[in-house]
């Protein structure tokens, strides 16, 4: 089995596929199995094919599908406070740390690089369906990008409502919005209309 080299925000992406962490009702992407593997395709390189041996084993085994994908969602929380903690320069719970580390360590070994379609790519062992096999991408990124948050500038959207998670790769490293023209503006729109309403009670 191969697996292409992942970018360093993969596990942030995996994160951030609740959003709207703030409302109500946040938005949930991943509503099952399917969704899970979608989402494991999407990333490109080999993990198509990861996710295509991972979807003819679900199919077999529903029961125990299910319960990897509960485990599957149960990381991306433990995940998600993680890196928030990170972002904010705090210590990551201790029960957070452990597990993070746990899957970390047994996510397959990146133990031979090899060309793989006129590139690069991680042989691994076959498939396995367990949580660090399946997310093993995830976890690797974790696994770099934690130990290199300063580097890295993790950042939490200063949208309450949004919350979610990105690199800050801005110039002078004060990128506050994950994105300007949504969070961004909402955010300016909301100053302008308060200082409107100030100066309604003032007059």
């Amino acid at each position: 089995m191969l697996i292409s080299p992942v970018r360093a925000d993969l596990c942030i992406d995996y994160a951030n596929t609740r959003s709207w962490r703030g409302r109500e009702r946040p938005i949930e992407r991943l509503n099952g199995m399917a969704d899970l593997l979608a989402w494991t395709a999407r990333q490109g390189g080999e993990m198509p094919r990861l996710a295509e041996q991972a979807t003819r084993w679900s199919t077999k085994h529903p029961v125990a599908a299910d319960r990897l994908f509960d485990e599957a969602i149960g990381l991306r929380e433990v995940l998600y406070r993680s890196l928030c903690a990170v972002a904010e320069k705090q210590a990551v719970a201790e029960q957070d740390f452990n597990l993070v580390a746990e899957k970390i360590a047994l996510a397959p070994a990146r133990g031979r690089l090899v060309r793989s379609h006129g590139g690069y790519a991680w042989e691994i062992g076959p498939f396995e369906p367990s949580l660090a096999y399946l997310l093993g991408s995830v976890l690797w990124s974790a696994g770099d990008l934690i130990p290199a948050a300063d580097r890295h500038r993790i950042r939490r959207c200063a949208n309450p409502e949004c919350r979610f998670l990105f690199l800050d790769e801005s110039k002078n490293g004060t990128r506050r919005w994950c994105d300007m023209a949504t969070c961004g503006n909402r955010a300016k729109a909301r100053r302008h209309y308060a200082k409107i309403r100030q100066g309604d009670i003032g007059a």
